[in-house]
């Protein structure tokens, strides 16, 4: 392997960036980050905002789209653009001139979005002064919608309550579906579910009401069961024995630069987690469009394997970084023997949690957003640092 394979990757992925930025009308970009980001009331950005940190408050007025992510954001202002925004809690009072893309934990729509809204999270509220122009997508555990939706909603949610307008269709895969008496759903109801919506009286849909219920599985023989625990345990033990060797393999050519790697991590999360997770979001949208570029359709998919084999080498930075907090309590973790078992550790601990339902998830996305980030925090506490 070259030893200057990451410094390749990272070169890589904002090659495709540029290259996907670069096919928007040419505007100034204002890049920020800290622990704390505000755009102050009055403030105009005349072009595209990427700010990522712990806390990010936009009040002012942005002429472009916005790119984001921290633990905590909030956009009060005027987006005459689209937002794309990653973060624990993710609020949105502002009114957006085109489409909104929001992952987060919670998340919190009060103003009107012209085209489409993309929200993914544990919760997902809409106030009633939200309106939405074109269609919702919605993936997350509890949703409420108490907004406008001009067009379609679809989508996947435990809870979903809707208590407002919906111009077009619901299609939506669901646990428990309340329509509220205020709803005014134009289209059909279609809903995937083992339980009968409560549709309240004063309700309206104008189209068809049609239920699915969801397959059951059928019950396994013992031996065919027996078989399947087999091969996911195997298949397990193989995962870790091929990210053990990859990881070796990186550690004999370019040690420096993995321990770089999994100590900026473990000494500054933030900038890990936010530029993580802006490239985790952004990097497939940029990719996407590179291919309808005059670059064409070959450098987008070679971005998107770049893609992959990142996210796939993420894990082991946050395993090193996972077993040198371990051992490192009991002696010196430098040597290339210690790191090897360092190493074997933290991807031990890592396919271990990988085994459980919904943990093995939130563990694999969270190894994915610090790994990634890590890529470039470490370069960035590299050229800060004093030679």
């Amino acid at each position: 392997m070259p030893k200057h394979i990451l410094k390749g990757l990272i070169a890589c992925m904002m090659a495709i960036l540029l290259t996907a930025f670069a096919t928007v009308p040419a505007m100034a970009a204002d890049i920020r980050s800290g622990d704390t980001v505000d755009v102050n009331s009055g403030e105009v950005v005349n072009g595209d905002l990427y700010a990522v940190g712990g806390d990010i408050t936009i009040n002012g007025t942005i002429n472009g789209d916005v790119w984001v992510a921290g633990r905590t954001i909030t956009i009060s202002g005027t987006v005459n653009g689209a937002i794309t925004a990653a973060g624990q809690i993710v609020t949105i009072n502002g009114p957006v001139a085109r489409s909104a893309r929001l992952v987060g934990q919670t998340i919190v729509v009060n103003n009107s979005i012209k085209t489409d809204l993309v929200a993914l999270g544990s919760t997902v509220y809409l106030g009633n002064n939200t309106t939405i122009g074109t269609d919702l997508l919605v993936g997350c555990g509890i949703a409420k919608i108490a907004g406008q939706i001009d067009g379609n909603i679809s989508g996947g949610a435990s809870e979903l309550t809707i208590s407002d307008g919906v111009g077009g269709n619901v299609k939506i895969e669901v646990e428990n579906l309340t329509i509220a008496p205020t709803a005014n759903i134009q289209g059909s109801l279609d809903y995937t579910s083992e339980n009968e919506a409560n549709i309240q009286p004063g309700a309206k849909i104008g189209g068809k009401v049609t239920r699915q219920i969801p397959e059951k599985t059928k019950t396994a023989g013992p031996f065919i069961a027996a078989a399947g625990i087999a091969s996911t345990i195997m298949w397990k033990i193989l995962s870790f024995v091929m990210a053990l060797v990859i990881g070796l393999i990186i550690i004999f050519t370019v040690r420096r630069k993995i321990i770089s790697m999994a100590d900026s991590i473990k000494s500054n999360p933030l900038s890990s987690l936010g530029w993580g997770a802006l490239i985790l979001v952004a990097t497939p949208i940029a990719a996407i469009i590179v291919c309808f570029t005059v670059i064409g359709l070959p450098a987008g998919i070679i971005s998107l394997v770049l893609y992959g084999i990142a996210i796939y080498l993420s894990q082991i930075p946050v395993a090193l970084c996972i077993g040198r907090l371990i051992i490192g309590r009991f002696r010196e973790v430098e040597s290339k023997g210690i790191m090897v078992g360092t190493l074997a550790t933290g991807l031990a601990i890592l396919t271990i949690l990988g085994c459980i339902p919904i943990i093995g998830f939130i563990v694999g996305l969270a190894t994915a957003i610090f790994g990634l980030g890590s890529l470039v925090s470490s370069q960035i506490k590299v050229r800060t640092e004093p030679r």
